[in-house]
Parts: structure tokens; C-alpha cells; sequence
């Protein structure tokens, strides 16, 4: 064999021990008379000690990948750093199976590497020992997905992605068809209609670990193809949904890291945009907005007249919150299109700003009251037509001081179901759906498909964690005419309805039963379990904010004639 142990499981019981191991060369360390190797794999670190007369007969240099057959003997210099510190491996042969070149950068977890030159190389840049882990804890996570699923009936069941182009929010990756000249296959942007058509044919349970692909504007928790841990119950209602959230969720927490989750909240969506200003808020920490209206619309202070005013109490930083401070906190809320913010100080029991001109002692004794301010904390305060465009420009802020004040412990997690969605939301002259097209309005404001639908809310809901959105669900509209009315105030006509939905309008004719799922975001959850905010982090193969794989240099051009029998024709191709 070409190994009998690994880099990572060598202990000072192991002393003694004649082994083979295999790995990289991490480093090398020649002391003249001593020589040591790190030998590196996935599973660790072991230190090979080197006769001076066997380290002149072999060459060995930073990413060689080679086999050393030894004995265990108990170090003199123990590492308590590794696991394997209390041991090293005196080398009796060394072979090198393949030598490499000089890296581009240090094969180490801590790095000064540029992103793109590690992605360009991305083979060398999974040896680094960090990215292994998360690679491994990804892993773990779905490996636990499968056994909690498993355990409660639910069955994995593979669905098409050469399907159909549908409107889901996002645009399609698109497939063209050779037998087809002209039409086109669509990649799925998420299993949704197949899940539910799965639940129409009696599946009653299901999940799967989806691949899916949406054309849309990156970020750092953004990628075109991703992972879901998607699933679908028949006959159910919203409590039995999130229980099964919550489960998969606190078991996947305490398989992978041995932490217990604690209860998971309920927000309202209405409460989360006016409380935290946020429909994912971070409940770590507990900067809440403020309603003030009542207050501050007392004053001659033209800007804050006939408009919904909030306000937010960030304790202690009043004397550090200098003219230029306060610049950068305005333009942050100007990116949400509010018209600014204005600030009060507490001094000496005292509120201080420049507004204050625009109001008597009484008026700002009573803001005092209300915001409960004391010395040093500062109110952050704005005004806007828009509530809801306000509170987010709010939540944006409150954010941002979470985060500089230190309240975002990464070992602290705080999960949270956000509720009670609206199901339109009006833009312009039309209707756009808040979630997703087959999201069941509550019963009780069925009415008001027809007299506002502004004021349906649904059976949406949210997993919220620590500032993320961890997934999406609701149960589906079941009932076709209801149906029909959603896509009609979204804009579709019949002819639209019949091209796009003909054939899930028409299964949901024959017995549809009650049903509703959910699809988390396995990298998403994968960056919180890890501690990381980039996305590129837990994929192996990732692509940069173009979309572009630097690595395999994709998109590219391909051969005219593999086009040609498509009966495609390139513009703009560069030549």
C-alpha cells in the first residue's frame, strides 16, 4: 500500500510505530546537521526527521508530493499547535512521486495571495488547510441533512435541470436544443415547480441536495450555480414546516460543531422592517428603531414635517462621532434614496444637535424619554415618505455599527423564522410577487386579491441567522383558480399563463393536496458554520463577480461549427 496512516493521526501512543505516509512538502527546515520536512494532507501535519546523508540523495522543495516510510519517535520540541506536535516521523526512504513548480503563492491558511491569483490556481489553493476544513465541514453538513431527512420519512428524488424556462425572479441560463433548432432548454433557477408537482403525485415527502443557476448580479454570498437543501411536505400547514426547519437546522448545528441552537423567534415581516429595519435582521445585538413621529413632528423643522420619522439609539459613541463620521453615515442612508439623517448627542443629561433650534426643551426632554438615551449615546434620526424604504436605510446603519462596535460574535448564533410576508408588492403600475409566484396568500385575505392586493399577506416564511437569509419557504397555492387570479395580477395574460404555466395550471386540477416546502442555502448556511463572509470560501471550484472562472477560463468562445449545428449565430464575437 502506498500509505498505512495519515498527516493527522500520529499520538505519542503511536511511538515505536514503523509508517508509511504520503502528502506535500510544506516546508523544510535545514539546520546543517538536522534536517526536518512538514508533511502535509488533508488530515493534518506530521514532522519527518531527515539523516543529512538521505536528504542529499533526494530533492525535496515546497509542493512536492512524496511518500516517506519511517519510524515514530517522541519529539524533543513539542508543537502544541498540531495535532501530531508530541511526535515526528524519523525518515528511513523517501520517495517523490511528482515535483512542482514554485507556487504563485505560500500553500498556508493564512495568505497575502490576491483572490484572483488564488482562484486562477485553485487546485493549489484547496491544499490550503482552511479551505479543506470548510470543503469538510460542507460535507458534514449534508452528510447530516440526508440522516435527519432520512429519519423522518422524507424521500430524495433527483428533478430535471434541462427544463422549461419559467419566470422566477432572476434570469435563466440558457441551453440551446440541437433537435430543436431555434428552442431552448432552460437550467433551474430552483426545483419549485417540480417539488410540487412531486407533492401532486403522491410523493408526500421529499428533499434533495439541488443544483441551481440564476443569471444575476454577484456579491460575496452570491454565486451563478449553487446548492439547496430543498424539500416539500404534502398535508400540512406552516407549524409543521417550521419544525422541521428547526430540527434540520439544530441538528446540523450540533453534528458539525457541538453547539446547540437556542429556540427559534418569530418576526413578523412587518415587525423585522420596523423594529431592525431589516427582513433578515441580526439579532445578536440590540440596537432597535425607533418611532418618533409623534415627537418630532412638533417642530418647525420643514424636513421632518408629514412624514414618518425613525430614529436609532447607538450607546456610547456620542464623543467619538466626529463631522466626518456623521458624512459617511449620511451618504450610507442616501444609498437607500432616503434624504439623509440628522444626529443628537446626549451631554451632560443634555441633548445636543443642531437641530435643536427647531425645538422647545420640552419636545427634546420628551425624545430623551422615549429613546431612553443616556451620556454619550448618540440618536441617529430620519425622515422619508417611504416607511418602509426608511427603516431599511435605518437597518442598513444599525448594521453597520454592529459590526464596527464589535456585537457580530461569530460564535454566537441567533436563528429566526420572519413571518407573514406580503405577497405583492406594487412597483410603478404593476404588481411584482415579494417571494415567488405559487405562494399561497393567507385564508383570510383571500378578499383582498380583488379589492388590494397590496394588503394580502401569505404563508411566506424566512430562516434568518445572524444577519443572513438561511432560506426561503411558503405553502403553495393549491387551488387553481387561485392560482390563475397570482399570475393575472402579476400581469400575465391567459396567453402568457397557458405558454409559460400550461402545464402546472393543469396538474393543479386533479386533487392537489395542501402542501409547502422550504430550500436553505447550503453555502450560505456553510459561511455561518465556518465564520467566513465570502462565498468563494465553502465552493471548491468558484467563479469571480464577473461570473468568470479564472481557472478554466469560462465562459469562452466555442468552434463555429458547434454553434453552426445548433443554428445559432454569434454577434459581437471578438475575433
Amino acid at each position: 500500500m502506498l500509505r498505512n496512516k495519515n498527516n493527522g493521526e500520529l499520538r505519542i501512543s503511536n511511538v515505536g510505530e514503523e509508517v508509511t505516509l504520503v502528502g506535500w512538502v510544506s516546508k523544510v527546515r535545514n539546520l546543517g546537521a538536522l534536517v526536518f520536512m512538514d508533511l502535509r494532507d488533508r488530515y493534518g501535519i506530521t514532522q519527518i526527521y531527515i539523516e543529512p546523508s538521505l536528504f542529499e540523495k533526494v530533492e525535496l522543495k515546497s509542493e512536492y508530493c512524496v511518500q516517506v516510510q519511517g519510524k515514530v519517535r517522541e519529539r524533543q520540541d513539542k508543537n502544541p499547535n498540531i495535532a501530531t506536535g508530541d511526535i515526528e516521523v524519523v525518515a528511513s526512504s523517501i520517495k517523490v512521486f511528482s515535483k512542482s513548480m514554485l507556487p504563485p503563492f505560500i500553500v498556508a491558511s493564512q495568505t497575502d495571495a490576491l483572490e484572483d491569483t488564488r482562484l486562477k490556481t485553485r487546485y493549489l489553493d484547496l491544499r490550503r488547510p482552511c479551505l479543506q476544513e470548510n470543503l469538510i465541514k460542507r460535507a458534514q453538513i449534508v452528510a447530516s441533512a440526508h440522516r435527519y431527512f432520512d429519519s423522518l420519512g422524507f424521500l430524495e428524488v433527483e428533478t430535471p435541470t434541462l427544463i422549461r424556462s419559467t419566470p422566477e425572479g432572476a434570469r435563466d441560463y440558457l441551453v440551446p436544443s440541437r433537435i430543436f433548432p431555434g428552442q431552448f432548454y432552460a437550467l433551474p433557477q430552483s426545483p419549485q415547480i417540480f417539488k410540487q408537482l412531486l407533492m401532486i403525485g403522491g410523493m408526500d415527502r421529499y428533499y434533495q441536495i439541488a443544483r441551481c443557476y440564476r443569471d444575476e448580479d454577484l456579491r460575496a454570498d452570491r454565486q451563478p450555480e449553487f446548492t439547496q437543501i430543498d424539500a416539500e411536505m404534502s398535508f400540512i400547514e406552516r407549524e409543521d414546516v417550521l419544525n422541521v426547519i428547526e430540527g434540520l437546522l439544530s441538528n446540523i448545528f450540533k453534528d458539525v460543531l457541538n453547539v446547540t441552537l437556542p429556540k427559534f423567534e418569530r418576526l413578523s415581516y412587518h415587525d423585522a422592517i420596523n423594529i431592525y429595519g431589516s427582513d433578515k435582521p441580526d439579532l445578536r445585538f440590540d440596537l432597535k428603531l425607533v418611532d418618533l413621529t409623534s415627537i418630532l413632528s412638533q417642530g418647525s423643522f420643514e424636513a421632518f414635517k408629514n412624514k414618518p420619522i425613525k430614529g436609532l439609539v447607538v450607546p456610547g459613541v456620542g464623543p467619538s462621532t466626529s463631522r466626518k463620521v456623521m458624512d459617511k453615515d449620511n451618504d450610507l442612508a442616501k444609498k437607500f434614496k432616503i434624504h439623509g439623517v440628522s444626529f443628537f448627542k446626549c451631554e451632560n443629561g443634555v441633548l445636543t444637535s443642531s437641530l435643536n433650534k427647531f425645538y422647545s426643551e420640552e419636545v427634546l426632554n420628551e425624545l430623551k424619554e422615549k429613546t431612553n438615551m443616556k451620556d454619550n449615546d448618540l440618536l441617529i434620526v430620519g425622515a422619508d415618505e417611504d416607511n418602509e424604504r426608511l427603516c431599511i436605510a435605518l437597518g442598513a446603519i444599525r448594521s453597520k455599527y454592529g459590526k464596527e462596535l464589535g456585537l457580530t460574535d461569530p460564535n454566537v448564533f441567533k436563528p429566526l423564522f420572519v413571518i407573514d410576508w406580503p405577497l405583492f408588492e406594487k412597483v410603478d403600475d404593476h404588481y411584482e410577487s415579494l417571494s415567488n409566484p405559487f405562494t399561497r396568500p393567507r385564508d383570510e385575505d383571500l378578499i383582498n386579491l380583488d379589492k388590494d392586493p397590496t394588503k394580502v399577506l401569505s404563508y411566506a416564511y424566512d430562516t434568518v441567522m445572524n444577519g443572513y437569509e438561511l432560506s426561503s419557504g411558503s405553502l403553495r397555492i393549491y387551488d387553481s383558480k387561485v392560482q390563475e387570479k397570482v399570475f393575472e395580477l402579476l400581469g400575465l395574460s391567459q396567453e402568457d399563463i397557458k405558454e409559460r404555466f400550461g402545464f402546472f395550471v393543469d396538474a393543479l386540477k386533479y386533487g392537489t393536496p395542501p402542501h409547502g416546502g422550504f430550500a436553505i442555502g447550503l453555502e450560505r448556511l456553510t459561511m455561518i458554520i465556518c465564520k467566513t463572509d465570502n462565498i468563494k470560501d465553502v465552493v471548491a471550484f468558484p467563479k469571480n463577480l464577473q461570473a468568470y472562472d479564472t481557472m478554466c477560463q469560462a465562459p469562452s468562445y466555442v468552434p463555429s461549427e458547434n454553434t453552426d449545428i445548433l443554428g445559432l449565430e454569434i454577434k459581437g464575437k471578438e475575433e
